[in-house]
């Protein structure tokens, strides 16, 4: 285990554990659980509106200001696909509404490229990322063309820019069927930890409802956490990104969801402190 105090890392909620509140209500409950961050929107494709709330440059003044008053900041802005056919003047609209608001990082998927083509169209971001002060992350993911992290690691290193990193899903980690052993051979290259739980198996048909909608708290499921948040990186920032539509259905608040995952989250990281000051 990494000699830090796991219980001291930082905590961002992403806007997917209460998607239904707007992006100032998501600032407002981050604030309340004092959590250190939050994720955000300022890029959605154009088929996924309806779905994520997102932030453009007309809100900039009232954002920042209930991140001030809320005493959270901005971590990371998603989601930029790379698919080859970039959206330049979007792209760059959205992370100067980013760097407006004090992110650091952005999430990337790539879609539809082989590996000499991701190597070249992420460097390309990552250029134009940089003057924005803006670090990429690179998510593997189930429904791309990188799905794995020791894929998304043989990536990275091949891009060779300082401004990328990756951004490592509990989720997707396991439904690739990667394993702790893939986050140790990537550490130094996360940047940040997106936490979740659920079953080792689901059913293929299943899979993109987990992902958005229905993912299991911190703690309650079998994904190897206790194995994998040990060997981050000092400082890397822990995503705590839980939909829970069954709970929202019946009628518990944006609040209260969110508290269960980030409580969750911290009881995990304490117990894995206490588990290594016991040997």
């Amino acid at each position: 285990m990494n000699d830090f105090l796991l219980g001291d890392a930082p905590l961002s909620l992403h806007h997917l554990t209460v998607l239904d509140a707007t992006p100032l209500e998501l600032i407002e409950i981050a604030g309340t659980l004092r959590c250190d961050h939050v994720c955000l929107f300022t890029h959605v494709p154009e088929e996924g509106r309806q779905m994520f709330p997102s932030v453009g440059r007309a809100e900039i003044p009232v954002v920042r200001e209930t991140l001030h008053r809320a005493g959270v900041s901005l971590c990371n802005i998603e989601f930029f696909p790379i698919d080859g056919k970039p959206d330049y003047p979007a792209f760059e609209e959205a992370l100067a509404v980013g760097q407006a608001l004090g992110a650091t990082k952005a999430t990337v998927h790539v879609h539809g490229l082989d590996d000499d083509e991701a190597v070249r169209w992420l460097r390309d971001f990552c250029d134009r990322a940089a003057p924005f002060g803006i670090v990429p992350g690179l998510e593997p993911n189930a429904f791309s063309a990188v799905r794995s992290v020791a894929h998304a690691a043989e990536i990275i290193r091949r891009v060779e820019r300082e401004n990328l990193a990756m951004v490592c899903d509990a989720l997707h980690l396991v439904r690739s069927g990667g394993t702790f052993e893939d986050v140790a051979a990537a550490s130094d290259l996360i940047g940040y930890f997106q936490i979740c739980d659920g079953p080792l198996e689901i059913a293929d048909g299943d899979r993109w409802h987990e992902a958005i909608f229905e993912r299991g708290i911190p703690g309650n499921g079998a994904f190897p956490l206790r194995d994998a948040l040990p060997l981050l990186q000092p400082g890397t920032v822990i995503d705590v990104e839980v939909p829970q539509k069954a709970a929202r259905k019946a009628g518990v608040s944006g609040l209260e969801r969110a508290r269960r995952a980030v409580d969750a989250t911290r009881s995990i990281l304490a117990s894995l402190d206490r588990k290594d000051a016991a040997r």
